[in-house]
């Protein structure tokens, strides 16, 4: 049985969603991209995905709906936002679907006024940091991974999505400050462990280039190795691609070798993501 069968069991058998945040403390590092190709990804596997855009920003939800308009003829409006759903209490109407196994759970500018309604809801630390765990827990029955799209800047989302996740996976931008960024995020998620007794673990670190034939590029590929261990660090590294930007403006599309190129290479991305989270599983 390969990795991919072994995953597809493994989640089955868990009967709750796999939650994995995509996180790095630095903006910029390709985390947006990350979570939607990885998703679309897992959705073509057979493999049934939700994506939680907890960014204000947005850029998630606006590239998986421009996908969604990509494969159907349907005009989308989101008429309930996440903060929307915060403040019912409820999350469970908010999913919409975007392709076969691939649900989105939109976010819209409102989600700014988070931390304002957090500040107002509670009292304690403890509550501050697990008020979103309770509203993400029935999402969990209805899917087999849950991706989490986190702003960079954001210490109150961040705690939340932290606590009710499994896994967290570095997206590491050759640059500096992506490094430092991932160092730092990594810092704040041992405290949250430390202080809750959480078994959230750090699945990997996924590199993407600034530059493909520049020496820092090496030099951090090479930091990062040292710092996590190879073994954590993923063999297959994104490039700089023109066509994945597009994807940000168009939604994504299979309809050339441009196209094919990114997604064979997201196709062993997600493989790699699999094994090491059979690995950990089992």
């Amino acid at each position: 049985m390969n990795d991919l069968e072994k995953a597809k069991q493994l989640l089955k058998k868990r009967k709750k969603a796999v939650t994995i945040i995509i996180g790095n403390q630095k903006g910029g590092v390709g985390k947006t991209t990350n979570t939607y190709l990885i998703s679309y990804t897992l959705a073509k596997l057979g493999i049934k995905t939700l994506v939680c855009d907890l960014d204000p920003q947005s850029n998630s939800t606006k590239a998986l709906i421009l996908t969604k308009s990509q494969n159907s003829n349907e005009i989308t409006t989101i008429d309930k936002t996440l903060m929307w759903g915060v403040q019912q209490q409820s999350l469970t109407e908010l999913p919409v679907p975007i392709i076969e196994n691939l649900d989105l759970l939109p976010s819209y500018i409102d989600f700014e006024n988070f931390a304002k309604y957090l500040y107002k809801k509670t009292s304690t630390e403890y509550e501050e940091t697990h008020l979103l765990e309770p509203l993400f827990e029935p999402l969990k029955e209805n899917y087999d991974v849950i991706l989490i799209d986190v702003p960079p800047l954001s210490v109150e989302i961040t705690n939340n999505a932290v606590i009710f996740s499994d896994y967290v996976l570095i997206s590491l931008q050759t640059q500096d400050d992506s490094m430092t960024g991932a160092i730092e995020y990594i810092k704040t998620l041992v405290k949250l462990k430390m202080q809750y007794g959480l078994g959230i673990e750090v699945l990997g670190v996924l590199p993407m280039l600034s530059n493909s034939r520049g020496s820092v590029d090496k030099i951090i590929l090479e930091s990062a190795k040292k710092e996590w261990g190879e073994d954590l660090v993923f063999e297959t590294v994104i490039p700089q691609m023109e066509r994945i930007k597009r994807f940000s403006i168009n939604g994504i599309t299979d309809e050339d070798r441009f196209d094919r190129k990114v997604l064979e290479m997201y196709e062993k991305i997600v493989a790699e993501m699999l094994s090491k989270l059979v690995e950990f599983e089992e």
